[in-house]
């Protein structure tokens, strides 16, 4: 209880605070490298304020200069903060664009290079991407989507929507798969309680998109789930037969 009452002022508080700085340090000529700075500091404070831990895995499946996709299961909001805050990368977030309406959050969103997809028009979204796709190879970002399209509710990994593929296909950078374990514990979706934690993020080898065309969605999906499901496995929210890759670790509040 006392950790909630101590998360939620510091929610709204270091929201404002770091999404005027977004807000105005882009519009006076903020490269990558002053974006990235507010967004980990904004998802470190939160993730401080929550008694929540972040380790990492597979780092060194990641091109730390190049762009490329990292598509991710998802548990519950703080998965968003313990991928900004832990992954070495310039990361920015596929949202819906129901987030552009939130007065300040939006705006500092969209100037920060996150992109926010109209789900309804298809055409827009695919457009949206391919604008996003070029900034991502001049500057070297790293897109997340959540294929799942919403928080698991029971911690099982939920059926991938295959627009999240689609548009992955869009930007033609590699694609790296990702599993999230222990977001759901700290904070499961609807819960007003914090529990204080540790969230694991496990990466593997990325998946090459050169040459893949539309057609290949599915079996992409597919591999891309496979991957998931393996490294879920490893921390006991999975079934499936877990792989062997070569780790690396960090923590939220390094590098």
């Amino acid at each position: 209880m006392i950790r909630s009452a101590l998360f939620y002022p510091v929610l709204v508080l270091s929201t404002g605070v770091f999404s005027i700085l977004a807000v105005l340090l882009t519009r006076i000529g903020g490269g990558p490298a002053v974006v990235d700075w507010i967004g980990r500091n904004w998802a470190r404070s939160l993730l401080v304020a929550a008694g929540v831990r972040v380790s990492v895995r597979g780092l060194e499946h990641l091109d730390r200069p190049g762009p490329q996709v990292i598509v991710a299961n998802h548990q519950s909001y703080f998965d968003v903060w313990a991928l900004m805050a832990a992954l070495p990368v310039s990361v920015r977030f596929v949202a819906k664009g129901e987030l552009a309406g939130i007065p300040l959050l939006g705006r500092a969103m969209r100037d920060a290079g996150h992109v926010l997809i109209d789900r309804k028009r298809p055409r827009s979204a695919k457009e949206t991407l391919r604008t996003a796709g070029r900034r991502m190879r001049a500057e070297g970002l790293t897109l997340v989507l959540f294929p799942e399209g919403t928080r698991s509710r029971d911690g099982e990994l939920g059926r991938f929507r295959r627009g999240s593929f689609a548009l992955a296909l869009e930007t033609g950078v590699p694609l790296v798969p990702a599993a999230l374990d222990g977001g759901r514990r700290a904070y499961p979706p609807g819960a007003k309680r914090l529990r204080p934690g540790r969230i694991v993020v496990r990466l593997a080898r990325p998946i090459s998109l050169e040459g893949v065309d539309p057609p290949s969605r599915d079996a992409l999906m597919r591999e891309a789930r496979r991957a998931i499901e393996s490294m879920l496995g490893e921390g006991g929210e999975s079934s499936s037969r877990p792989e062997s890759p070569d780790r690396a670790t960090c923590s939220a509040g390094k590098g």
